[in-house]
């Protein structure tokens, strides 16, 4: 398994913006356009990664609330215990997907609890967008609390399916969970594939109501319709850099700035042959005789 991790605390340089690609897979990050101008604990409190295998390829944006910790916490989580699984062929199914999910997400809020005892972000808490694409199968599946976005986008434009609309905004690490508890604050779900051309997360520095830009799924579309003009290896970094960018754009227009984290998967429809090509390959055999 090949995997990717950016820590919000590590860049707090504004309007810079960092990417870490692999193949058809990216991850960006910004402190922002400016800074923010409403009560926060740390610079920046985003946390972005990516993990592939052979069996498939994991994304994930969280977005930190009263310090960094959280989101961080959150993702090392999910890089080390279910991502060499998940990516795995066979690792995962649409399924058993809403069980193991649910259980995941529940050992992940207790470990942000137990982090949290003897240090300083006694009250860091986080958002979490999640995509488990399964491309030999034909799957997406995904997972999302709070307001970070999964986007996406074939031929007709970008669909959000982590938009939480009008409820109630629910962070992992606000307190005790069981699967039961969370399964009433998650929106999780497995969708085919088909002709999607791209995976898109990003967090609400895109589209925060007076700091980022007026239509998210826009930004998306525009942006992964440009990095089609990139040789295709490059696909992937040329949207993530280019969302997080119209974002800092949007906060220096607006009142105040935020933290800006996209992941992005490029699927070449249809086949996403793509991706596949992307796979790791086969350890070698024994030596001729």
């Amino acid at each position: 398994m090949r995997s990717a991790l950016l820590r919000g605390r590590e860049h707090v340089e504004f309007g810079a913006v960092d990417t870490i690609a692999e193949g058809p897979v990216a991850v960006a990050m910004s402190a922002g356009g400016t800074r923010k101008s409403y009560p926060h604990t740390d610079p920046n409190e985003d946390a972005a990664a990516f993990a592939l295998d052979e069996g498939g390829v994991l994304l994930a944006v969280a977005d930190g609330h009263r310090g960094f910790e959280a989101a961080e916490v959150l993702l090392e989580h999910l890089l080390t215990h279910p991502a060499p699984q998940w990516t795995e062929p066979g690792g995962a199914n649409p399924e058993t997907w809403p069980r193991h999910v649910l259980a995941v997400l529940c050992d992940a809020n207790a470990e942000i609890l137990r982090e949290r005892l003897n240090s300083e972000h006694g009250e860091s808490r986080t958002t979490l967008a999640l995509a488990l694409v399964l491309p030999r199968e034909g799957w997406l599946l995904h997972a999302s609390v709070g307001d970070s976005h999964l986007f996406v986008v074939d031929a007709k434009g970008a669909q959000d399916l982590a938009g939480r609309g009008d409820g109630p905004l629910y962070f992992l690490g606000h307190g005790e969970e069981t699967p039961e508890t969370l399964a009433g604050k998650c929106r999780l779900g497995a969708v085919p594939l088909g002709d999607v051309r791209a995976v898109v997360l990003a967090s609400d520095g895109l589209s925060e109501h007076q700091v980022g830009v007026a239509d998210p799924a826009g930004a998306v579309v525009d942006a992964v319709r440009a990095a089609r003009a990139a040789p295709a290896e490059l696909r992937a970094r040329e949207s993530a850099r280019a969302l997080v960018e119209t974002a800092c754009a949007a906060h220096r227009r607006n009142p105040s700035g935020d933290n800006a984290s996209v992941a992005v998967l490029w699927l070449e429809a249809p086949g996403n042959a793509a991706l596949r090509s992307a796979a790791p390959p086969p350890p070698p055999g024994p030596p001729p005789r």
